[in-house]
Protein backbone atom coordinates (compact mmCIF):
# COMPACT_ATOMS: atom_id res chain seq x y z
CA UNK A 1 0.00 0.00 0.00
CA UNK A 2 2.97 2.19 0.66
CA UNK A 3 4.24 1.66 -2.66
CA UNK A 4 1.12 3.09 -4.29
CA UNK A 5 0.83 5.95 -2.63
CA UNK A 6 4.51 7.28 -2.87
CA UNK A 7 4.26 5.91 -6.79
CA UNK A 8 0.85 8.13 -6.81
CA UNK A 9 2.67 10.90 -4.82
CA UNK A 10 5.29 10.81 -7.79
CA UNK A 11 2.92 11.10 -10.64
CA UNK A 12 0.82 14.10 -8.74
CA UNK A 13 4.33 15.77 -8.34
CA UNK A 14 5.30 15.49 -12.09
CA UNK A 15 1.58 16.63 -13.17
CA UNK A 16 1.55 19.69 -10.85
CA UNK A 17 5.32 20.35 -12.66
CA UNK A 18 4.05 19.70 -15.98
CA UNK A 19 0.74 21.72 -15.96
CA UNK A 20 3.26 24.77 -13.99
CA UNK A 21 5.56 24.33 -17.14
CA UNK A 22 2.44 24.88 -19.49
CA UNK A 23 1.36 27.90 -17.77
CA UNK A 24 5.02 29.40 -17.54
CA UNK A 25 5.50 28.52 -20.91
CA UNK A 26 2.62 30.87 -21.32
CA UNK A 27 2.81 33.71 -19.73
CA UNK A 28 6.39 34.02 -20.62
CA UNK A 29 4.86 33.66 -24.77
CA UNK A 30 2.17 35.71 -24.15
CA UNK A 31 3.68 39.33 -24.27
CA UNK A 32 2.23 42.61 -26.01
CA UNK A 33 5.65 42.82 -28.11
CA UNK A 34 4.99 39.46 -29.95
CA UNK A 35 1.17 39.91 -30.32
CA UNK A 36 0.86 36.75 -28.08
CA UNK A 37 2.55 33.38 -28.37
CA UNK A 38 4.08 32.03 -31.53
CA UNK A 39 6.49 34.74 -31.18
CA UNK A 40 9.22 32.94 -32.88
CA UNK A 41 7.08 31.83 -35.69
CA UNK A 42 7.00 35.09 -37.89
CA UNK A 43 10.64 34.38 -38.97
CA UNK A 44 9.97 30.72 -39.64
CA UNK A 45 6.71 32.63 -42.20
CA UNK A 46 8.90 34.88 -43.71
CA UNK A 47 10.96 32.57 -44.97
CA UNK A 48 8.28 30.53 -45.98
CA UNK A 49 6.56 33.45 -47.90
CA UNK A 50 9.26 34.67 -49.11
CA UNK A 51 10.11 31.07 -51.19
CA UNK A 52 6.67 30.52 -51.74
CA UNK A 53 6.58 33.88 -53.52
CA UNK A 54 9.65 33.11 -56.01
CA UNK A 55 11.89 35.63 -54.14
CA UNK A 56 14.31 33.48 -52.99
CA UNK A 57 17.01 35.68 -54.07
CA UNK A 58 15.80 38.22 -51.30
CA UNK A 59 15.75 35.61 -48.20
CA UNK A 60 18.78 37.46 -46.59
CA UNK A 61 17.89 41.05 -47.76
CA UNK A 62 17.05 41.40 -43.66
CA UNK A 63 15.43 44.86 -44.64
CA UNK A 64 12.94 43.37 -46.87
CA UNK A 65 12.45 39.97 -43.98
CA UNK A 66 11.77 42.55 -41.26
CA UNK A 67 9.20 43.99 -43.49
CA UNK A 68 7.17 41.27 -44.05
CA UNK A 69 7.36 40.79 -40.29
CA UNK A 70 5.75 44.75 -39.51
CA UNK A 71 2.51 43.03 -39.04
CA UNK A 72 3.07 40.63 -36.78
CA UNK A 73 5.35 41.98 -34.06
CA UNK A 74 7.34 45.02 -32.65
CA UNK A 75 10.68 44.25 -33.17
CA UNK A 76 11.06 42.23 -36.29
CA UNK A 77 13.24 39.28 -36.51
CA UNK A 78 16.07 38.84 -38.77
CA UNK A 79 16.53 35.77 -41.40
CA UNK A 80 19.16 33.49 -39.47
CA UNK A 81 18.37 29.70 -40.81
CA UNK A 82 20.01 27.93 -43.84
CA UNK A 83 17.48 27.82 -47.21
CA UNK A 84 16.46 24.80 -46.16
CA UNK A 85 14.25 26.32 -43.46
CA UNK A 86 12.53 28.86 -45.97
CA UNK A 87 11.66 25.50 -48.41
CA UNK A 88 10.39 23.26 -45.57
CA UNK A 89 7.86 26.06 -44.40
CA UNK A 90 7.19 27.59 -48.17
CA UNK A 91 3.63 25.28 -47.78
CA UNK A 92 2.98 27.37 -44.88
CA UNK A 93 3.75 30.60 -46.31
CA UNK A 94 0.95 30.14 -49.06
CA UNK A 95 -1.49 30.66 -45.85
CA UNK A 96 -3.07 33.65 -44.00
CA UNK A 97 -0.66 34.27 -40.68
CA UNK A 98 -2.86 33.16 -38.67
CA UNK A 99 -4.11 29.74 -40.21
CA UNK A 100 0.18 29.34 -40.73
CA UNK A 101 0.13 29.54 -36.83
CA UNK A 102 -2.21 27.37 -36.19
CA UNK A 103 -0.81 24.35 -38.76
CA UNK A 104 2.33 25.01 -37.17
CA UNK A 105 1.17 24.39 -33.20
CA UNK A 106 -0.78 21.29 -34.89
CA UNK A 107 2.71 20.00 -36.93
CA UNK A 108 4.25 20.78 -33.09
CA UNK A 109 1.87 18.81 -31.05
CA UNK A 110 2.83 15.80 -34.14
CA UNK A 111 6.14 16.13 -33.57
CA UNK A 112 5.98 15.73 -29.59
CA UNK A 113 3.03 12.95 -29.61
CA UNK A 114 5.05 10.80 -32.29
CA UNK A 115 8.69 11.61 -29.98
CA UNK A 116 6.58 10.27 -26.93
CA UNK A 117 5.40 7.39 -29.15
CA UNK A 118 9.24 6.73 -29.68
CA UNK A 119 10.32 6.87 -26.09
CA UNK A 120 7.37 5.42 -25.09
CA UNK A 121 8.03 1.99 -27.30
CA UNK A 122 11.70 1.84 -26.68
CA UNK A 123 12.40 2.85 -23.46
CA UNK A 124 13.56 -0.37 -21.49
CA UNK A 125 10.93 0.11 -18.23
CA UNK A 126 7.91 -0.84 -16.76
CA UNK A 127 4.48 0.32 -17.68
CA UNK A 128 3.99 2.46 -14.97
CA UNK A 129 8.02 3.99 -14.87
CA UNK A 130 7.23 4.85 -18.84
CA UNK A 131 3.84 6.31 -17.97
CA UNK A 132 5.95 8.23 -15.28
CA UNK A 133 8.53 9.39 -17.77
CA UNK A 134 6.17 10.56 -20.41
CA UNK A 135 5.16 12.89 -17.57
CA UNK A 136 8.48 13.92 -16.46
CA UNK A 137 9.72 14.86 -19.81
CA UNK A 138 5.82 17.06 -20.15
CA UNK A 139 7.44 19.15 -16.75
CA UNK A 140 10.20 20.43 -19.08
CA UNK A 141 10.02 24.05 -19.25
CA UNK A 142 12.47 24.50 -22.43
CA UNK A 143 9.68 22.68 -23.70
CA UNK A 144 6.53 24.44 -23.62
CA UNK A 145 8.68 27.63 -23.94
CA UNK A 146 9.39 26.28 -27.32
CA UNK A 147 5.75 25.40 -28.19
CA UNK A 148 4.64 28.63 -27.02
CA UNK A 149 7.19 31.07 -28.69
CA UNK A 150 6.44 28.78 -31.99
CA UNK A 151 10.11 27.19 -32.48
CA UNK A 152 11.07 24.79 -34.10
CA UNK A 153 12.55 22.85 -31.10
CA UNK A 154 9.98 20.00 -31.29
CA UNK A 155 10.62 18.92 -35.02
CA UNK A 156 14.50 18.96 -33.95
CA UNK A 157 13.60 16.86 -30.94
CA UNK A 158 11.38 14.26 -33.31
CA UNK A 159 14.81 14.17 -35.33
CA UNK A 160 17.22 13.74 -32.61
CA UNK A 161 15.28 10.80 -30.80
CA UNK A 162 14.08 8.82 -33.92
CA UNK A 163 18.04 9.09 -35.26
CA UNK A 164 19.14 8.09 -32.50
CA UNK A 165 16.59 5.61 -32.20
CA UNK A 166 17.92 4.09 -35.80
CA UNK A 167 21.11 4.44 -34.61
CA UNK A 168 20.24 1.68 -31.30
CA UNK A 169 19.01 -0.59 -33.74
CA UNK A 170 22.10 -0.72 -36.37
CA UNK A 171 20.42 1.14 -38.90
CA UNK A 172 23.49 3.35 -39.12
CA UNK A 173 23.05 5.18 -42.67
CA UNK A 174 19.28 5.40 -41.99
CA UNK A 175 19.76 7.00 -38.99
CA UNK A 176 22.43 9.46 -40.12
CA UNK A 177 19.86 10.40 -43.16
CA UNK A 178 17.35 11.20 -40.11
CA UNK A 179 19.70 13.17 -38.33
CA UNK A 180 21.20 15.08 -40.83
CA UNK A 181 18.24 17.16 -40.18
CA UNK A 182 19.30 18.58 -37.61
CA UNK A 183 21.46 20.74 -40.18
CA UNK A 184 18.57 23.20 -40.25
CA UNK A 185 20.30 24.28 -37.27
CA UNK A 186 23.51 24.02 -38.30
CA UNK A 187 25.38 24.39 -34.63
CA UNK A 188 23.34 21.21 -33.72
CA UNK A 189 24.94 19.53 -36.68
CA UNK A 190 28.11 20.16 -35.82
CA UNK A 191 28.24 18.82 -32.71
CA UNK A 192 26.78 15.61 -33.74
CA UNK A 193 29.15 15.49 -36.61
CA UNK A 194 32.09 15.21 -34.05
CA UNK A 195 30.52 12.68 -32.14
CA UNK A 196 30.31 10.78 -35.14
CA UNK A 197 33.87 11.40 -35.95
CA UNK A 198 35.36 10.37 -32.81
CA UNK A 199 33.33 7.23 -32.77
CA UNK A 200 34.70 6.80 -36.64
CA UNK A 201 31.12 5.95 -37.95
CA UNK A 202 31.83 5.47 -41.14
CA UNK A 203 27.98 4.50 -41.76
CA UNK A 204 26.69 7.23 -40.04
CA UNK A 205 28.96 9.55 -41.49
CA UNK A 206 27.97 8.32 -45.19
CA UNK A 207 24.61 8.72 -43.78
CA UNK A 208 24.44 12.12 -42.37
CA UNK A 209 26.72 13.01 -45.83
CA UNK A 210 23.97 11.80 -48.07
CA UNK A 211 21.19 13.45 -46.35
CA UNK A 212 23.28 16.72 -46.66
CA UNK A 213 23.55 16.44 -50.16
CA UNK A 214 19.92 15.25 -50.94
CA UNK A 215 19.50 19.14 -49.19
CA UNK A 216 21.34 21.23 -50.63
CA UNK A 217 20.49 19.62 -54.14
CA UNK A 218 16.93 20.12 -53.13
CA UNK A 219 17.10 23.25 -52.45
CA UNK A 220 19.17 24.36 -55.78
CA UNK A 221 16.53 22.68 -57.55
CA UNK A 222 13.63 24.37 -55.80
CA UNK A 223 14.98 27.72 -55.59
CA UNK A 224 18.72 28.25 -57.67
CA UNK A 225 22.19 27.44 -56.65
CA UNK A 226 23.05 30.83 -55.83
CA UNK A 227 20.68 30.95 -52.96
CA UNK A 228 23.63 28.59 -51.16
CA UNK A 229 25.79 31.67 -52.36
CA UNK A 230 23.41 34.31 -50.56
CA UNK A 231 23.80 32.46 -47.60
CA UNK A 232 27.70 31.88 -47.15
CA UNK A 233 27.51 35.48 -47.61
CA UNK A 234 25.31 36.53 -45.48
CA UNK A 235 26.79 33.74 -42.31
CA UNK A 236 29.17 36.49 -41.20
CA UNK A 237 26.13 39.09 -40.73
CA UNK A 238 24.29 36.74 -38.99
CA UNK A 239 26.60 35.28 -36.82
CA UNK A 240 27.36 39.16 -35.58
CA UNK A 241 23.55 39.34 -35.08
CA UNK A 242 23.15 35.90 -32.97
CA UNK A 243 26.53 37.59 -30.92
CA UNK A 244 24.32 41.04 -30.56
CA UNK A 245 21.67 40.00 -29.06
CA UNK A 246 21.57 39.55 -24.90
CA UNK A 247 19.14 37.74 -23.46
CA UNK A 248 17.50 37.00 -20.14
CA UNK A 249 19.50 34.42 -17.19
CA UNK A 250 16.60 32.16 -17.81
CA UNK A 251 16.80 32.43 -22.22
CA UNK A 252 20.03 32.19 -22.19
CA UNK A 253 22.04 28.87 -22.18
CA UNK A 254 25.25 28.40 -23.73
CA UNK A 255 28.04 29.33 -21.07
CA UNK A 256 29.54 32.42 -23.01
CA UNK A 257 26.14 34.22 -23.19
CA UNK A 258 26.38 33.40 -19.30
CA UNK A 259 29.67 35.17 -19.44
CA UNK A 260 28.58 37.73 -21.19
CA UNK A 261 24.99 38.37 -18.40
CA UNK A 262 27.72 38.19 -15.82
CA UNK A 263 29.72 40.85 -16.75
CA UNK A 264 27.15 43.04 -17.95
CA UNK A 265 25.84 42.62 -14.30
CA UNK A 266 28.57 43.65 -12.52
CA UNK A 267 29.15 46.76 -14.85
CA UNK A 268 32.11 45.34 -16.67
CA UNK A 269 30.85 45.33 -20.23
CA UNK A 270 34.03 46.11 -21.57
CA UNK A 271 34.78 42.67 -20.40
CA UNK A 272 32.20 40.69 -22.29
CA UNK A 273 33.82 39.74 -25.44
CA UNK A 274 37.27 38.36 -24.09
CA UNK A 275 34.88 36.59 -21.20
CA UNK A 276 32.66 34.57 -24.11
CA UNK A 277 35.56 33.86 -26.17
CA UNK A 278 37.25 32.01 -22.73
CA UNK A 279 33.67 30.61 -21.77
CA UNK A 280 32.96 28.99 -24.54
CA UNK A 281 36.78 27.63 -24.98
CA UNK A 282 37.05 26.09 -21.38
CA UNK A 283 33.62 24.62 -21.74
CA UNK A 284 33.86 23.38 -25.36
CA UNK A 285 37.42 22.06 -24.38
CA UNK A 286 36.57 20.33 -21.44
CA UNK A 287 33.14 18.85 -22.93
CA UNK A 288 34.98 17.03 -25.86
CA UNK A 289 37.56 15.55 -23.21
CA UNK A 290 34.36 14.30 -21.21
CA UNK A 291 33.39 13.05 -24.57
CA UNK A 292 35.87 11.19 -25.27
CA UNK A 293 36.62 9.75 -22.39
CA UNK A 294 33.39 7.99 -23.15
CA UNK A 295 33.59 7.03 -26.38
CA UNK A 296 36.92 6.07 -26.51
CA UNK A 297 37.43 4.16 -23.49
CA UNK A 298 33.73 1.91 -23.76
CA UNK A 299 33.53 -1.82 -23.83
CA UNK A 300 32.42 -3.66 -26.59
CA UNK A 301 28.62 -4.89 -25.24
CA UNK A 302 28.47 -8.48 -24.38
CA UNK A 303 24.79 -9.44 -23.95
CA UNK A 304 26.03 -12.29 -22.10
CA UNK A 305 28.24 -10.28 -19.21
CA UNK A 306 26.56 -6.86 -19.71
CA UNK A 307 23.49 -5.10 -18.76
CA UNK A 308 21.99 -3.94 -21.68
CA UNK A 309 20.66 -0.64 -20.38
CA UNK A 310 24.50 0.50 -19.85
CA UNK A 311 24.56 1.38 -24.18
CA UNK A 312 22.46 4.03 -23.18
CA UNK A 313 25.33 6.06 -21.50
CA UNK A 314 27.14 6.82 -24.62
CA UNK A 315 24.14 8.12 -26.26
CA UNK A 316 23.32 10.52 -22.98
CA UNK A 317 26.84 11.43 -23.03
CA UNK A 318 26.42 12.62 -26.97
CA UNK A 319 23.42 14.27 -27.07
CA UNK A 320 24.34 16.32 -24.00
CA UNK A 321 27.54 17.14 -25.61
CA UNK A 322 25.69 18.36 -29.02
CA UNK A 323 23.64 20.94 -26.32
CA UNK A 324 26.73 22.02 -24.77
CA UNK A 325 29.08 22.62 -28.23
CA UNK A 326 27.22 24.78 -29.70
CA UNK A 327 28.39 29.21 -28.85
CA UNK A 328 24.79 29.93 -29.07
CA UNK A 329 22.22 28.41 -27.55
CA UNK A 330 18.77 29.11 -25.71
CA UNK A 331 15.88 27.61 -23.39
CA UNK A 332 13.67 26.61 -26.32
CA UNK A 333 16.77 24.53 -27.84
CA UNK A 334 17.18 22.59 -24.17
CA UNK A 335 14.10 20.79 -24.86
CA UNK A 336 16.51 18.18 -26.86
CA UNK A 337 17.46 17.15 -23.43
CA UNK A 338 14.54 15.05 -23.41
CA UNK A 339 16.58 12.50 -25.42
CA UNK A 340 19.49 12.04 -23.07
CA UNK A 341 16.98 12.31 -19.89
CA UNK A 342 15.05 9.01 -21.31
CA UNK A 343 18.98 7.42 -21.78
CA UNK A 344 19.42 7.94 -18.36
CA UNK A 345 16.30 6.80 -16.76
CA UNK A 346 17.11 3.58 -18.65
CA UNK A 347 20.17 3.15 -17.23
CA UNK A 348 21.98 2.62 -14.16
CA UNK A 349 22.23 6.23 -13.55
CA UNK A 350 18.97 7.23 -13.14
CA UNK A 351 19.87 9.56 -10.93
CA UNK A 352 21.49 11.95 -13.11
CA UNK A 353 18.25 12.40 -15.06
CA UNK A 354 16.68 13.24 -12.04
CA UNK A 355 19.04 16.00 -10.79
CA UNK A 356 19.35 17.15 -14.73
CA UNK A 357 15.40 17.05 -15.25
CA UNK A 358 15.49 18.91 -11.86
CA UNK A 359 17.27 21.66 -13.59
CA UNK A 360 14.96 22.33 -15.78
CA UNK A 361 11.99 22.33 -14.00
CA UNK A 362 9.77 25.54 -13.62
CA UNK A 363 11.36 26.02 -9.81
CA UNK A 364 14.89 25.57 -9.99
CA UNK A 365 14.95 27.33 -13.86
CA UNK A 366 13.21 30.45 -11.91
CA UNK A 367 16.39 30.52 -9.54
CA UNK A 368 18.37 32.04 -13.20
CA UNK A 369 17.17 35.23 -12.60
CA UNK A 370 18.62 36.14 -8.37
CA UNK A 371 21.75 33.97 -9.52
CA UNK A 372 21.82 35.45 -13.35
CA UNK A 373 23.20 32.45 -14.98
CA UNK A 374 21.19 28.79 -15.39
CA UNK A 375 22.09 25.69 -13.89
CA UNK A 376 20.69 23.42 -16.55
CA UNK A 377 24.44 23.54 -18.60
CA UNK A 378 26.03 22.85 -15.55
CA UNK A 379 23.70 20.46 -14.88
CA UNK A 380 24.95 18.44 -17.38
CA UNK A 381 28.49 19.08 -17.64
CA UNK A 382 28.57 17.65 -14.36
CA UNK A 383 26.45 14.41 -15.45
CA UNK A 384 29.06 14.15 -18.60
CA UNK A 385 31.78 14.22 -15.84
CA UNK A 386 30.07 11.95 -14.32
CA UNK A 387 29.71 8.77 -16.29
CA UNK A 388 32.94 7.10 -16.18
CA UNK A 389 32.81 7.22 -12.27
CA UNK A 390 28.79 5.94 -12.37
CA UNK A 391 29.67 3.03 -14.38
CA UNK A 392 32.64 1.30 -13.98
CA UNK A 393 31.28 -1.51 -15.84
CA UNK A 394 31.28 -0.14 -19.19
CA UNK A 395 34.00 2.57 -18.84
CA UNK A 396 37.18 2.06 -17.82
Amino acid sequence: MSHWRSSDFLLGLLVALAVWAVWEGYVLNHRPETRGCGGDFPQFYAAGKIVSQGEADRLYDQPYFRHLQDSLRDDPLRSLYPPTMGLLMAPLGRLPYNAALAAWWAIQAICILATGAIFYRTAPLSRPRRINMLVALAALLPLWIAVGIGHVAPLLLLVLAGGLTLHKQGKRCWAGLALSLLALKPQLAAGLLLWMLLRRDLRTLAGLAAGLIFQALAVAACLGATVWLDYLHALPVISAITRGYRYSPLFEQSFAGMARNLCWAAGRAQWQVPAMRMAYALTAGVAVVLLCRVVWARRPWDPAVADRRTENYEYACGALFMTIFPPYFLVYDQALLAVPLVMLWSSPAWRWGVALLAANTVFVANLSFPLGFSLSGLMALATMFAFPRTVPEVVT
